[in-house]
This record gives C-alpha cells, sequence and structure tokens, in this order.
C-alpha cells in the first residue's frame, strides 16, 4: 500500500475551542501554517479551505506552496465559519443565502483549479438542525441535494466533489451524518466526480466500522478521501491516529489495501495543547507503523477464517502480527 501523506493546514493554525477562544498558542497566517506543515517529515500535501485566499491571492498560495516543497491535494469549502451561515448554508431557506453558500463552492472549484488540486471537499457544518420542528425536512434537504448538484456541475468533468460526513457539531443533528445519507446524495445524483470523504473519528461518532465504511464505499466506487486521527467515540476529538483505536485504526487500513484506495492519507487533527509539527510527525510514524503490520498478515488465511467467522480465529491471526 502506497503511502501519501497530506495535512490540513488548520493542524498547524493553533485551534481554538470555546473555552479558550485565543487558542492554546500564538496565532498562525496561512503562510506560517505552510511553513509548518513543511517542517513535517514525510509529509507531501496539505489541505486548504476557500477562505484560505482571502488574506492572500491564490497566485501567492501556490507560491508558498512551491516554495516549501508541497501541493495541495484537497480545498475544503468553508461555509460554517461567519455568522451569517449560523443557520444553514447549502440548505438554507433564504435562496439569497444558500445562492451565496454555492458560490463559496464554486470558488473553491476555482482555488483548486489554479492549484492543481483534484478535488474540494464538502463538510457542511452549519447545515442541520437543532430542536424539533425547527426545520422542514423536506425542504432542507431539497435545497441541499440541488446546491451540491450545482456545485458538481461546475467542478465536472476535472475536479472531484468529496461529502464528508458527521454526526453532529456544531449543529446538535447535522443534516449529512452518516455514511449512508452521504452515499445516498451520490447515488441520487449519479455523477461520476461527486463522492465521499471518510473522517475516522466520525465514522466513529456516527457508530459506524470505519474498515466497513470503506468497503461500503468502495462496492459503489465513491471513496475520494479519507481524513485520519482519533477519538473516544462521543466527540470528534481530533487526536492523533492510532492513540485509542489501534486495533480498528488496523482494520480500516486493511480494507483501504484490500479495496485498492490509491488516494492521500490527510491527517485531520486538532492538536489544541500539542506541537502541531510534532503531532503530526507521530501520526505519519503511527500510520507507516501500522501499515507495515499490515504487510506482515497472512491474508489468505485471514479471509479462510472470515468464511467461517471464526471470531477466536481471526483474531489469532491478527495477534500473531500485532504481538510477534
Amino acid at each position: 500500500m502506497e503511502a501519501r501523506f497530506s495535512a490540513g493546514l488548520w493542524v498547524f493554525a493553533n485551534p481554538v475551542d470555546r473555552f479558550c477562544p485565543a487558542g492554546y498558542s500564538h496565532p498562525m497566517s496561512v503562510v506560517d501554517q505552510i511553513e509548518s506543515a513543511a517542517k513535517v517529515e514525510g509529509l507531501e500535501a496539505v489541505e486548504c479551505h476557500q477562505t484560505d485566499t482571502d488574506e492572500m491571492s491564490v497566485h501567492q498560495l501556490q507560491k508558498a506552496l512551491a516554495d516549501n516543497g508541497l501541493v495541495c491535494s484537497n480545498v475544503n469549502v468553508n461555509v460554517w465559519g461567519e455568522k451569517r451561515w449560523k443557520l444553514g448554508a447549502f440548505s438554507s431557506s433564504d435562496e439569497k443565502l444558500r445562492s451565496a453558500a454555492v458560490a463559496e463552492g464554486k470558488r473553491a472549484v476555482d482555488v483548486a483549479r489554479e492549484l492543481g488540486s483534484p478535488s474540494i471537499g464538502l463538510w457542511l457544518g452549519s447545515d442541520g438542525f437543532d430542536y424539533p420542528f425547527q426545520v422542514n425536512f423536506t425542504r432542507q434537504w431539497a435545497n441541499l441535494v440541488k446546491s451540491i448538484r450545482e456545485v458538481a456541475e461546475f467542478a465536472a468533468p476535472d475536479i472531484k466533489v468529496g461529502i464528508e460526513y458527521k454526526l453532529k457539531e456544531p449543529r446538535t443533528h447535522m443534516t449529512i451524518g452518516s455514511i449512508g445519507k452521504a452515499l445516498s446524495i451520490c447515488l441520487e445524483l449519479g455523477m461520476e466526480n461527486v463522492g465521499v470523504v471518510i473522517d475516522f473519528g466520525h465514522a466513529l461518532m456516527s457508530r459506524e466500522n470505519p474498515g466497513e465504511s470503506v468497503a461500503y464505499l468502495a462496492r459503489h466506487k465513491k471513496l475520494f478521501n479519507i481524513h485520519l486521527n482519533d477519538c473516544y467515540g462521543e466527540w470528534d476529538d481530533d487526536m492523533i491516529p492510532g492513540t485509542i483505536h489501534f486495533w480498528e485504526t488496523l482494520e480500516f487500513l486493511y480494507y483501504c489495501q484490500q479495496t485498492g484506495y490509491n488516494g492521500w492519507l490527510g491527517l485531520d487533527m486538532f492538536p489544541f495543547r500539542e506541537d502541531g509539527v510534532k503531532a503530526a510527525e507521530m501520526a505519519i510514524r503511527n500510520i507507516k507503523a501500522i501499515i507495515r503490520l499490515l504487510e506482515k498478515i497472512d491474508v489468505s488465511a485471514l479471509l479462510k477464517a472470515q468464511e467461517t467467522m471464526d471470531s477466536v480465529e481471526t483474531q489469532e491471526i491478527v495477534r500473531r502480527v500485532i504481538f510477534s
């Protein structure tokens, strides 16, 4: 399995929380974030947001990446970081606001094309609801799918659109809260350039087995991008991969390998109190070590044991690799 590592610029951006709005380190400009990313051994690419070009031109962003030996693997659409999006963006009942959100999606496509990135990401953090009867679900879903279609048509045929699902936060319920909902949008649209992004922690939050989620999407050739991290399952902790759910991470990467995923392995972490560079380097070391374990698994023996669903034998096959 070829491992190509990318990281969200936010890993190096002094992430903040509601208890310490100024963050636990010092402010970092986009250029600062890029320079920090360049210090991470084994990191070849970064993910950004279209709003990163608010403080610099796309040309300046491209130059900063090139000067630091990095490329852009994905441009994410930020339609949640301003107060105007507080009640939704792609699914908003306000047509003018919804059009503005779609325009931001198209802007991300333009940025991706200029940077040579193959894809954009749609994590629609403000699209959802908080209270019963707050929204008209029928209308909300119609607006959402229509907006995604418009952006995807603008992106076709050269730019992929990856839909990233998450159960909750910042809304108590996000509209695209599970792998099933994300895939249903892809199947409804029937567009080759629309697929899904699996965030490992988001899958755990939705009570999914992340490895199964990979296999599920692979059946439809809809796994477009991966975000690696870890969490305890109740919240989007965005911790260093492999530190909490080691076995599940091993299985996740096993299915990436078995299904032929050849995209980027993206680091999506929020090291609130840790050094971002050190956290990213540990993440890469952890993932590489897990991949080395994968190479030692007797796949034929495992597949044979899985035919009878012998849990003791399947565990033993993997256990020998881990504890040898």
